[in-house]
């Protein structure tokens, strides 16, 4: 210790022997200001008794960075009042068990003198501190000073998520002063190996200064237990948090909602409407460097070991997405969960938008189940073996796990590549988009364009997408493939090299692959050796015209309100067979020189020119969308 007056240094004085036996100390510091008349007294309470420290450690925990081990013990007044309720309550606690108890512990006898001492000592000492908290909170109010009062540690705060503005609870493990309050809180994340869940860090939430006595519901976070409606919001986000947990694995479901994506430093918010495939691991593998939160902590609060965390997104297998999630109402997967877990769930699933091809946080309250639809399977123009067989084929190979007749080397030709070829507008990609729908399974649809113009990332890309729609059983479609089957010639050797790479590929994919192709001249004979089965799609004849018709026109109809139509409303057995087109306007149509896609944009613009006069869609208005498209392909 340094004197300042003797300008020496002399011994730290010895505590006396005394000190010892009291259960805590109270010690104040003395600080000089510039200022004599101001005095800036420090307050610390220095925990000597064995049950007060054990007490504490149980109690008020580690989370306000306290050894309870320490030689010495030093603990601020404010925690000691901000934890005075959970004290209170741990001292009836303990007065119940040994009311309860045989005989009296000794021990237990100490732990309530000293504990009950403690709690009244603060109580006495700091008076008009406590008495001002009180009124504060009877009348949902805090001065900025006292809001330790509000956020102690291990209290379930409720807050807005800054990105997508839905409530959500989270926990708090500690708020720190500094230009305002920091609180630093955490939540309930999926963990995938055991335990399943557990607690991961979120970003700190601030609360700025503020002067005076405000609200308490118009601070950015605050204990749940003010919201005006607790009860009901508890409830809600119990079983958002049920549902969250239920959809932990591999799902296809329907989304029609804003989703969320981490760029560089900030949150993009992207409309989707798309099926999409709900995935973590597969998501952590293909995103690595993508921002996710990290199980730190088990749900009791224990820090995992630092193996445990880093397993999280490893092993991955072969899991085929599932639409509906299976629940034993008996066993159900949140069994083990409190709701006090529950309620602090995420309220983001990690997944992929099947439609905007795009790495996604969804919103757990927007994902949809859905029904399939076989209706396309069903209109689609094609020869019935051949619907039979491409039915008959992915279905086989889609119910083989095992991956079916292998090749002399091990994980070689696996898969199933079918090929369709054909002009422009013939059913090639429906023929995809019906099956993948009749066989319950998701479409991966990937455009030419997606693949790249280079070896290296056509190689990376089809690594990417072979891995996933293997893994979740998924139906491949890459479409106007024409550049990767035409036959090679020498003189384009980067052609040649990219050409190599989807050999290669296709020599190593396990799942259901359907290539379409329009103008391939010849097609490459390493190809043909590695193609199932490949079918040329005819231009369409007047009859498959006719059914195209039948088929979008009876879609529209179905789709339009029932409005008196400008025109004279024909009936009988014909009409009820063409949905609503004689057979001379039928055959009249089916002779015009368009495809099965101009058929559908036809169809879809009769339709909106028919809403916007507030008529029923009849033959006029195809008849007028059409000879548009005449005028316009006339010049």
């Amino acid at each position: 210790m340094w004197i300042r007056r003797d300008s020496k240094q002399v011994p730290e004085p010895k505590k006396k022997k005394e000190h010892a036996e009291f259960a805590f100390i109270v010690l104040r510091t003395f600080n000089l200001t510039s200022d004599p008349t101001i005095h800036n007294i420090t307050t610390t309470y220095e925990i000597q008794s064995p049950q007060l420290r054990k007490i504490g450690k149980k109690v008020i925990g580690h989370e306000l960075g306290i050894s309870w081990t320490a030689t010495t013990v030093s603990v601020t007044p404010e925690i000691l009042m901000a934890f005075l309720p959970h004290l209170e309550e741990h001292l009836k606690s303990l007065r119940s068990k040994q009311s309860q108890a045989s005989s009296v512990e000794e021990d237990l006898s100490v732990d309530i003198e000293h504990l009950s001492f403690l709690i009244n000592f603060v109580k006495k000492e700091h008076a008009s501190t406590l008495k001002e908290i009180k009124s504060l909170l009877a009348n949902e109010e805090i001065t900025y000073d006292l809001a330790w009062a509000l956020f102690v540690p291990r209290t379930i705060l409720y807050t807005l998520c800054p990105i997508s503005q839905v409530p959500r609870a989270i926990r708090l493990v500690k708020a720190t002063q500094s230009c305002g309050w920091l609180m630093n809180v955490d939540y309930m994340e999926y963990h995938g190996e055991e335990p399943r869940f557990g607690l991961a860090p979120l970003s700190n939430i601030a609360v700025p200064k503020f002067r005076g006595a405000m609200k308490i519901t118009s601070l950015p976070v605050y204990p749940i237990k003010y919201h005006p409606k607790c009860e009901e919001l508890k409830k809600s986000l119990v079983e958002r948090g049920k549902k969250w947990v239920r959809l932990q694995g591999v799902y296809l479901k329907y989304y029609n909602a804003v989703g969320i994506q981490y760029r560089i430093d900030e949150y993009i918010k992207l409309h989707t409407q798309s099926r999409i495939v709900i995935d973590k691991k597969m998501f952590q593998q293909i995103q690595p460097n993508y921002f996710i939160p990290s199980v730190a902590k088990t749900l009791k609060g224990k820090a995992l070991e630092a193996s445990v965390v880093a397993k999280q997104g490893n092993k991955l297998k072969p899991t085929p997405a599932l639409t509906e999630e299976v629940v034993d109402p008996e066993n159900p997967p949140w069994k083990d969960l409190r709701d006090e877990d529950l309620l602090i769930a995420s309220p983001l699933v990690y997944g992929f938008s099947l439609s905007d091809k795009l790495w996604m946080e969804f919103l757990v309250e927007d994902v949809e189940s859905f029904t399939w639809n076989d209706e396309p399977f069903t209109n689609l123009v094609l020869a019935r073996d051949q619907k039979s067989l491409i039915s008959s084929l992915v279905e086989a190979h889609a119910q083989d796990n095992s991956g079916g007749f292998d090749d002399f080397v091990h994980g070689k030709g696996q898969g199933l590549v079918i090929n369709l070829f054909g002009n422009p507008g013939i059913g090639k990609s429906l023929t995809a988009e019906a099956t993948s729908e009749h066989v319950r399974k998701p479409l991966y649809v990937v455009g030419a364009g997606d693949l790249g113009t280079d070896p290296q990332t056509l190689d990376l890309t089809l690594t990417r997408i072979f891995t996933i729609s293997s893994r979740w059983g998924a139906v491949v479609l890459i479409d106007e493939a024409d550049v990767f089957l035409e036959e090679r010639s020498l003189h384009d050797l980067l052609r040649n090299a990219m050409v190599a790479v989807f050999l290669r590929q296709l020599e190593y994919f396990r799942g259901i692959l359907f290539l379409t192709t329009n103008r391939v001249r010849a097609f490459d004979e390493a190809f043909q050796s590695r193609i199932h089965v490949s079918l040329r799609y005819l231009d369409l004849t007047s009859d498959a015209k006719s059914q195209i018709w039948v088929a979008f026109f009876k879609k529209a109809r179905a789709d339009s309100p029932c409005i008196e139509s400008a025109e004279t409303i024909k009936s009988g057995a014909e009409l009820a067979l063409t949905a609503g087109l004689t057979r001379d306007e039928l055959h009249e149509l089916a002779e015009k020189p368009v495809n099965g896609r101009q058929i559908k944009n036809v169809v879809r613009t009769a339709n909106a020119l028919a809403k916007a006069r507030k008529q029923l869609v009849g033959f006029s208005h195809l008849i007028e969308v059409l000879d548009m498209m005449e005028q316009f392909e006339a010049v």
